[in-house]
């Protein structure tokens, strides 16, 4: 089965488009949160709304499947722009093969993780702190650590407790909970309060990743850890049977379980 190719109506003739292209910036697979006039962090944020969207979306998944596997892409953005969504919708047309791209994605201790995903507007969590620094900016897929031990920090269930989330919920947040954007990374000095911790060993950098808009699946999804950022596909945020066309049992909801997917 052929991979989709990835087209751009801005730099290819339409002599050149084949009979088997697909228009994604129209119709059901175009991003209905990107618009025109978006700065690049917007973009991203726009990008990985629609994943994290997408990946809940049934009808879309079953398009998906049908109508865009062996079939070009053909979208008016670059083909070589990272914030375009063809790069997700190539990826969920033929999940386990080489997509277009890679978003990054980190594997983050719990209740940590889980805090990432709410909103700084309502007190979320936007500083994740690492003794390494990347140059990578843009989305990234949010893993919530699952060894029952190593997974869980006792000064994160501390700090979700003091913020008035709900702890016991936050800190039962395992596996690929959503995405949010990487927007900058820098050595502590003192700031970003109340998330942005303070270098404790002189021997040892401390650099405050500072996130933006974040979305969070209303299903959380399971895959291998991992140490480190690397890059993974964006079919992790989709359940298997959803991303293959397999039926699946009906979930019931646990008593208690919020239906809310912001949930502090």
């Amino acid at each position: 089965m052929q991979h989709p190719r990835c087209t751009s109506t801005t730099h290819t003739h339409p002599d050149r488009v084949t009979p088997a292209a697909v228009r994604i910036d129209t119709g059901i697979f175009a991003n209905r949160f990107a618009a025109q006039g978006m700065s690049q962090s917007q973009r991203w944020a726009a990008l990985v709304e629609y994943a994290v969207w997408a990946a809940g979306r049934s009808d879309l998944l079953t398009a998906i499947r049908t109508e865009l596997r062996g079939r070009d892409l053909v979208c008016a953005c670059p083909v070589d722009d990272p914030s375009c969504h063809r790069s997700v919708l190539a990826d969920l047309a033929h999940p386990g093969r080489e997509p277009h791209s890679h978003p990054a994605a980190l594997t983050v201790r719990r209740p940590w993780a889980s805090m990432l995903l709410i909103p700084s507007s309502v007190g979320g969590k936007n500083v994740e702190n690492r003794t390494w620094a990347t140059d990578y900016r843009g989305p990234v897929l949010i893993r919530g650590a699952a060894g029952p031990q190593t997974g869980v920090d006792a000064a994160g269930i501390a700090m979700c407790g003091r913020m008035g989330f709900d702890v016991p919920w936050h800190s039962a947040q395992k596996g690929w909970l959503g995405a949010a954007v990487l927007t900058d990374v820098h050595e502590d000095a003192g700031c970003c309060k109340p998330w942005g911790q303070t270098r404790r060993h002189r021997d040892q950098p401390l650099y405050h990743w500072v996130f933006q808009s974040p979305a969070r699946l209303a299903a959380r999804t399971w895959g291998a850890g991992f140490e480190g950022l690397h890059p993974h596909p964006w079919s992790v945020l989709v359940n298997r049977s959803a991303l293959h066309g397999q039926p699946r049992a009906a979930r019931r909801r646990p008593a208690g379980e919020p239906l809310s997917l912001i949930h502090i």
